[in-house]
């Protein structure tokens, strides 16, 4: 008689991937996270996000797909939902002001728009953003977020968000006069100052209610918990529109992008297809300006720096030539302009300027180093690289300048495009680089208590600082006149400059009029920023004292389009070339010994 025979427990199958799911053929999953068969041979990104069962939909959810209910009462409803104990000091609440008649009725006419708004910014070339399928996701929607799936309506409710910053809509602006599009130039040079930045104020509630439906809608679909494309470009776009909170002292959304990213970036650079371990990963040259981003915000909002060089390496790809190099190959090239050799400088001078963000942080103004004593030869060695950066830096606009005004023209529009916006990136890689020390450096000297050999030592290295700070001020107003005229921009940094600019003006013994046609560009491109963001108090009098000190007889500024104003002080035959901070170093070491 045989034994019986035994079935085995048959092994449940993984569940298929988000690319044969949405074209609804078979999958084979791969074990140990490589793709399956089908993504593998397409060269994309095979991604599964964990479907969990629905719960039970409340009558509010059920009423706005029968289209009986608006989203602002959906928010308000979700509001009034109990939460668990455990979960109530964390769940994120909506900002201050928010009140249901705030957030309007998302029609899809209006969605588009907002989608449209969104594209004109620069965060549309985001890789986790250009790699995802929103678009085609909304559009296939015909914009009806309740036909979105869980992550990609959170996606766009985000998208949302932000575009309410720029939108020109009057469900968003309200009564009272507003532009007829982002290029209506007629508005913003027509009206005042004032005029314009009240458009920050009259889209504050607006904004902030549709915050507050992107940040309940990412809490239930648990978009910091699982890892996607889509969720970890929701989490970097929260993080943009939680950025002008600075009080608080973590980055949470941008903890659960950086996160999300690391998980993803396996799989990025398994998509090269070239079996080259050392080819470049798709997208790296976008990654490289991102990360650098990352580790700006860091060092000048004084918050833990999140990005590693495991990182920059995994995204960037091979390790870049030194500054050194780069400084020579930029060098060698200035009389024959090449926008390849300008994009390859320019990537390795941002992986650069990641790096010595990171130096910054760890030696100087990050947490650890704070609760020492200064170090004085780490801050020599930084200003020392900061130097060189600054060479890389005028080079590179000398050789942008050349590449725009050639004639007959070396660039298609594209690349005309792409060499303007990279011209002002640089520009500001280099000044949050510079302000965050001096920051620090006056810090230290009112803190500490020194001694008069110390105090003198401290006191060439801020001068050192100021005059660096001085030429940010220069090339950062030369370099606005590459932007449109609506844009996203760092605004409480380009305060801390506009600060500086105006107290440093005001010392002077005599009126500058390069400083005084420095601050009017930059005081336009605040009225531009101010016209998407609510200024607080102190920044209104700050601009009001701009504004005194600007008006003057006879001197009446374009301040929306600075090219009038920069063509006339910096032609672009001009060298960007300045003053030269590589003999400093050397003084202050002979000082210390």
């Amino acid at each position: 008689m045989s034994a019986p025979r035994v079935r085995q427990k048959r092994v449940p199958k993984p569940p298929a991937c988000d690319t044969c799911k949405a074209k609804r053929v078979i999958c084979f999953p791969q074990p140990n996270g490589l793709p399956c068969p089908r993504c593998a041979e397409k060269n994309t990104i095979c991604l599964t996000t964990p479907v969990a069962r629905r719960r039970p939909r409340v009558e509010s959810e059920q009423a706005v797909e029968k289209g009986e209910l608006s989203l602002s009462e959906l928010v308000m409803s979700h509001r009034l939902l109990p939460a668990p104990s455990s979960l109530v000091a964390i769940i994120p609440t909506a900002p201050a002001g928010f009140t249901s008649k705030d957030c309007p009725e998302l029609t899809p006419a209006l969605v588009a728009h907002f989608f449209d708004c969104f594209y004109v910014l620069n965060v549309i070339t985001h890789p986790v953003i250009s790699a995802s399928s929103i678009t085609a996701s909304v559009q296939a929607a015909s914009f009806q977020l309740s036909l979105l799936p869980p992550q990609t309506r959170v996606l766009a409710l985000c998208i949302i968000a932000l575009g309410s910053l720029h939108s020109f809509h009057e469900a968003v602006l309200g009564p009272g006069p507003r532009p007829a599009s982002l290029t209506d130039s007629s508005f913003f040079s027509a009206n005042s100052r004032e005029e314009v930045r009240n458009c920050g104020t009259r889209r504050a509630p607006v904004c902030r209610a549709l915050h507050a439906a992107a940040l309940r809608a990412a809490w239930d679909a648990g978009t910091i918990l699982h890892v996607s494309l889509e969720n970890a470009a929701s989490c970097f776009l929260l993080d943009i529109l939680d950025y002008p909170d600075s009080s608080t002292p973590s980055r949470p959304w941008a903890g659960a992008y950086i996160s999300h990213v690391r998980a993803i970036a396996p799989m990025w650079r398994s998509t090269i297809g070239s079996g080259d371990q050392w080819a470049s990963p798709a997208y790296s040259g976008q990654w490289t300006a991102f990360i650098m981003a990352e580790a700006l915000i860091s060092v000048n909002c004084r918050k833990p720096m999140l990005i590693t060089l495991e990182d920059q390496l995994l995204l960037y790809g091979p390790d870049p030539p030194s500054a050194e190099k780069v400084l020579a190959a930029i060098e060698a090239s200035t009389k024959k302009p090449d926008p390849v050799v300008l994009f390859e400088a320019a990537k390795a001078y941002l992986f650069h300027v990641t790096r010595l963000a990171r130096d910054l942080w760890t030696t100087i103004n990050g947490d650890l180093a704070r609760v020492k004593s200064l170090s004085e030869s780490a801050v020599i060695s930084y200003l020392s690289s900061l130097s060189l950066i600054h060479a890389i830096l005028s080079h590179m606009l000398s050789h942008g300048d050349l590449l725009l005004t050639a004639s007959p023209p070396l660039l298609n529009a594209n690349d005309h495009h792409g060499v303007s916006g990279l011209m002002h990136g640089i520009v500001m890689g280099f000044t949050a680089l510079v302000h965050p020390v001096y920051r620090e450096l006056e810090f230290r000297m009112n803190k500490d208590e020194l001694d008069d050999h110390t105090r003198e030592r401290m006191n060439l290295l801020i001068a050192q600082t100021r005059e660096m700070m001085r030429r940010g001020v220069r090339e950062l107003a030369r370099s606005m006149r590459y932007l449109p005229n609506v844009h996203y921009s760092p605004f409480l940094r380009l305060l801390g400059y506009t600060q500086f600019a105006l107290e440093d003006a005001e010392a002077a013994p005599a009126r500058d009029p390069a400083r005084v046609q420095d601050l009017a560009v930059i005081a336009g491109q605040i009225s531009i920023v101010a016209y998407s963001r609510e200024c607080t108090s102190s920044e209104v009098a700050l601009l009001q004292r701009l504004d005194r000190y600007l008006e003057n007889p006879g001197f009446e500024p374009d301040f929306v389009n600075p090219q009038n104003i920069g063509d006339s002080l910096f032609p672009l035959d001009q060298t960007w070339m300045g003053l030269d901070f590589l003999s400093v170093p050397d003084t202050l070491e002979h000082i210390l010994g």
